[in-house]
């Protein structure tokens, strides 16, 4: 449901102006954000506080799922399949963050593809496994480029990520000298070709070429054949509660190595920054997997902040305790270790 503020009754164009500094003559709003211009606030998820996406550049924009896992310094392993009659999308576990290694990514796609090769990629978990966690083909070039734009960003350089990618602007920079030799030969054969032709050649019977049989072995084919790779198989995985980019760098594909910053006086929750994600006009982060990515991470979120430390008030008498020490972050662990704890019953083995 949407509401036009401008033809309410408790706001005026001026008021819109005021809040949003821009000129504007008639806009739409949902009704929480008309709530809010209504009573002249800036709505919690204006864009104006960072509640927006970054500017969209084309070589991510074209990759597919598995090019951008190619790129991503996170991938978040998930079992993602179809439930019901309406094939409706749902996860199975849990996420887990494993950080990828580039050299093991990029640098084993081929080096000598131009714009339009295309090769099979198996994406594993580890190599010695039979099973593979994608399967896509891949275009090197777009992964190449992607890299490329991805390493020139402050995300990607605060990962101190070095890979070398100077040999793809000599590759391109010989290959399009060699394709401009290539075609003037191609023209001047062409020409004194033409010159040599009599007109009496013309004058015979075109011959058509007999039919060659093709025979295709079914039971030798591999439709699964490809390239494996398995870029986090010597990675210890992250957790996704302390990883606090590890969302920016799972999905360079709708963050483009940009890090999130809020301009909000109160600084926004996990919650409503997932909130204003669905929200949004553009739907680039509005995919099954980053929402069931999104459900997983904030269900661990309130699952820890339900935990609690109680400790019991009967303490040792050679044991000094202060309210300063207990606000300390190393009072739990000095208690830990010097304190003999004590389970509850229900507790004990």
């Amino acid at each position: 449901m949407r509401n036009s503020v401008s033809k309410s009754k408790n706001v005026s164009l001026n008021q819109i102006a005021i809040i949003f500094s821009v000129d504007l003559v008639e806009a739409d709003f949902c009704k929480t954000c008309s709530d809010h211009i209504c009573k002249r606030n800036v709505p919690n998820f204006a864009a104006n506080y960072g509640f927006r996406y970054p500017v969209q550049p084309s070589c991510l924009s074209e990759l597919n799922d598995l090019e951008e896992r190619l790129v991503a310094l996170r991938i978040p392993f998930m079992q993602i399949r179809e439930l019901g009659r309406d094939r409706q999308y749902g996860i199975k576990g849990s996420v887990t963050n494993v950080p990828n290694d580039l050299h093991k990514s990029v640098d084993c796609l081929p080096r000598n593809a131009n714009d339009s090769v295309t090769i099979y990629v198996k994406l594993k978990k580890r190599l010695s496994f039979k099973s593979h966690f994608m399967y896509q083909c891949v275009n090197p070039n777009r992964a190449y480029d992607a890299a490329l734009y991805l390493m020139n960003k402050p995300l990607y350089q605060s990962q101190n990520v070095n890979i070398d990618l100077e040999w793809l602007e000599i590759f391109r920079t010989e290959s399009n000298s060699s394709n401009a030799f290539a075609d003037l030969n191609t023209i001047s054969s062409e020409e004194s070709d033409e010159s040599d032709i009599d007109d009496d050649d013309y004058d015979d019977p075109f011959v058509n070429p007999a039919p060659a049989e093709t025979v295709i072995n079914k039971l030798n084919t591999n439709i699964d054949a490809g390239l494996a790779l398995a870029p986090g198989e010597d990675q210890m995985p992250l957790s996704v509660l302390f990883d606090d980019l590890a969302e920016e760098l799972s999905y360079p594909r709708i963050y483009y190595g940009d890090m999130r910053r809020f301009t909000r006086k109160k600084l926004p929750t996990y919650s409503e920054i997932v909130k204003s994600e669905l929200r949004r006009e553009n739907r680039r982060g509005a995919t099954p997997q980053k929402n069931l990515y999104s459900h997983q991470k904030n269900l661990l979120k309130l699952l820890l902040s339900s935990i609690q430390i109680c400790l019991r008030n009967k303490i040792p008498s050679d044991y000094s305790l202060t309210a300063q020490q207990v606000q300390g972050q190393q009072c739990l662990v000095k208690i830990y270790d010097t304190v003999p704890l004590r389970k509850s019953p229900i507790l004990q083995p």
